[in-house]
């Protein structure tokens, strides 16, 4: 696994090289890579399917604008996920900014099958279960379970993005936990 980690990084540094000396076509294979987690990222922060592919696209436009300021030290994912992080929670304190909530829809026709059995439930109920204690959840700490637990981010790179000490993010993980058990609770 690790020289898989190690070639992704190379293919990375390489494709970063080739935009730095003007090939744009090279940005492609970053965007491919990391645009799904950058528009779960900002629709964790901003709840608005619309307004998270703004902030996403934000996102990818600034960092090739900035590439040049990229200093490799950490990972180019976490790199980017900083700048959606930051343009994310200046959305978010505009006072003009309508917040427009995560798949309301979806949420709001699901049927509630809370007496349903934890171990007689599918895949999909079980994660739309979990999705919605998610969302239940702060903004901020739904983004930290959602990059700690699905993306594979550790505490450092956490630290990274939202500026958020190590020790913070810890706390605010496992406060986070503790409400996402009481709300699945029921499901065991």
């Amino acid at each position: 696994m690790l020289s898989y980690i190690y070639m992704d990084n190379k293919d990375e540094q390489i494709h970063i090289a080739n935009i730095l000396q003007g090939d744009s076509s090279a940005y492609r294979f970053l965007v491919e890579k990391n645009k799904k987690i950058i528009y779960s990222m900002a629709l964790r922060i901003l709840n608005s399917p619309q307004d998270a592919e703004d902030a996403a696209q934000e996102s990818f436009i600034r960092a090739y604008n900035q590439l040049h300021t990229f200093k490799q030290q950490a990972k180019f994912s976490t790199w980017l996920c900083t700048i959606t992080y930051r343009i994310c929670v200046s959305r978010l304190k505009k006072p003009f900014y309508e917040s427009r909530g995560m798949d309301d829809d979806a949420l709001e026709n699901y049927q509630d099958s809370a007496d349903t059995p934890y171990k007689e439930m599918s895949d999909k109920e079980r994660e739309v279960f979990i999705k919605k204690a998610i969302h239940k959840l702060p903004p901020i700490d739904a983004l930290l379970i959602t990059l700690y637990y699905y993306n594979d981010n550790s505490v450092g790179e956490l630290a990274q993005i939202t500026g958020l000490t190590a020790s913070n993010i810890k706390i605010k993980l496992f406060r986070a936990r503790k409400i996402l058990e009481q709300n699945l609770k029921f499901l065991m």
